[in-house]
């Protein structure tokens, strides 16, 4: 009798185990499967710098209106409509896109309030199943500058902490496949050919802070150890990796790149290079710009304007098992306007409205450069336009000129005026004409 229960305790024993096992394995098993979708032709969406501030943190009286003057041409009052107008034109897409990926400043300045507002704003494409993936950008985390705006004055407001980013912005924490234990960094399997890598480039403090954003970015030595491993499990899994940060890799502009390419772009370079990573995605410089590396091998990087200025711009990605493709599109409000809204003529044409914001922006800069000269009124207000449209020009990404068009543009009054000035004649040649890549639409091999 103790001998067959000796038996039936070792078989039972011998079950235990295996089932042990066969649930120690499932968890790792599962982990390495999760995709995001199972198409092998997904399409996803990328926005960045959109700059949104909730309406509960302002008036939209004297110190809000000072704030929008300074706002480099970006549209701070009509947000929540053209986030509305984004989400609609989301859901109504045939096909939907798989996920909306934002690429860093979602917020103005860092209220934790404006995220909490965005997330809710988005949420209705989680809810038809669109996964909405962000990043911190310089504006995000800690930033010194969240405030309310209230009259005339400027109150302090809640910062947004790591752990706040990660609670508000859960989406893409729940799906990942590893995160970094040093930055809000995380990667996760968009389907069977693609790894979706998310970079945290960003510098800020590790409490709040009573400062103004740093600017420029890097990657710390962890986190490019952490990038090596998942760029290595990737390339074992089959997985071709795409790369999304908020700083740049490359320098977009010769005059205007300080703080704004990556402080180690250098090593990163090289890293992706080493792993074949065919496309880097990232904002921060406002300025819709698709550049190709200097070096074979090397990354494309394709940078989408500011959603927050003309033409409220997001980039359309689709791919295939082999190849990607990137159209920029601009968003269109009218259909989530309301009929009160439909008589307000910003809103009615908000393209223009957009692009009034920014020209004013362009002009004050040759207008401040050309103050005191000696001009008559009518070239001075030639330089002034001039300046203007190039700069509209650049930032939306409609710079590829021909040889026979930048010379045309070379003799018109406008830039006859502004090119007196060496300050003005540097930036101009820094923004007239690029002959990279065309910023607007893209097809790139990738494996």
């Amino acid at each position: 009798m103790m001998k067959w229960l000796g038996k039936i305790g070792g078989a039972l024993l011998a079950l235990v185990l295996l089932a042990w096992g066969l649930t120690a394995a499932a968890p790792q098993h599962a982990q390495a499967a999760k995709t995001l979708t199972s198409s092998r032709t997904p399409t996803f969406w990328v926005l960045s710098d959109d700059h949104f501030i909730a309406p509960a943190l302002h008036d939209n009286r004297t110190a809000f209106r000072e704030i929008q003057q300074s706002a480099a041409g970006k549209d701070l009052r009509y947000q929540p409509i053209a986030i509305r107008a984004l989400v609609h034109e989301a859901l109504t897409a045939r096909p939907r896109p798989t996920a909306v990926i934002l690429t860093g400043d979602v917020t103005l300045n860092g209220a934790k309030a404006s995220a909490e507002s965005l997330a809710k704003r988005l949420a209705p494409l989680q809810k038809a199943g669109i996964h909405v993936l962000a990043i911190p950008g310089n504006h995000d985390i800690y930033d010194g500058w969240a405030r309310k705006y209230q009259g005339k004055q400027q109150l302090k407001v809640e910062q947004i902490s790591p752990t706040d980013w990660r609670n508000i912005f859960s989406d893409g924490y729940r799906n990942e496949t590893s995160e970094d234990a040093d930055s809000l960094s995380y990667t996760m399997n968009l389907n069977r050919d693609y790894q979706l890598i998310m970079l945290d480039s960003n510098i800020y403090t590790i409490q709040p802070s009573n400062r103004n954003p740093n600017t420029g970015g890097e990657l710390k030595p962890a986190t490019m150890s952490w990038l090596r491993s998942r760029l290595a499990a990737g390339q074992k899994a089959g997985r071709t990796s795409l790369v999304f940060m908020h700083h740049n890799l490359y320098s977009h502009n010769a005059m205007v790149n300080h703080g704004y390419v990556l402080n180690n772009a250098s090593a990163l370079r090289k890293l992706l290079t080493t792993y074949h990573v065919p496309v880097v995605f990232s904002g921060h410089i406002h300025a819709q710009d698709i550049k190709s590396g200097s070096q074979p091998g090397e990354p494309v990087e394709i940078v989408n304007g500011a959603f927050s200025i003309s033409p409220g711009g997001y980039g359309v990605v689709q791919l295939t098992p082999t190849k990607l493709t990137y159209d920029r599109k601009a968003v269109n409000v009218l259909p989530v306007l309301s009929a009160k809204q439909r008589q307000n003529p910003d809103l009615r044409h908000y393209q223009p409205y957009l692009k009034r914001l920014f020209l004013q922006n362009g002009e004050a800069l040759a207008l401040n450069s050309l103050y005191g000269k000696k001009l008559s009124p009518q070239k001075q207000a030639a330089g002034v336009k001039f300046l203007g449209q190039l700069n509209w020009r650049f930032f939306t990404g409609q710079d590829a000129l021909s040889n026979a068009q930048a010379a045309k543009l070379r003799k018109t009054p406008g830039y006859q005026v502004d090119n007196q000035l060496p300050s003005l004649h540097r930036y101009m040649q820094s923004i007239m004409q690029d002959k990279d890549r065309n910023d607007l639409h893209q097809v790139i091999a990738t494996n």
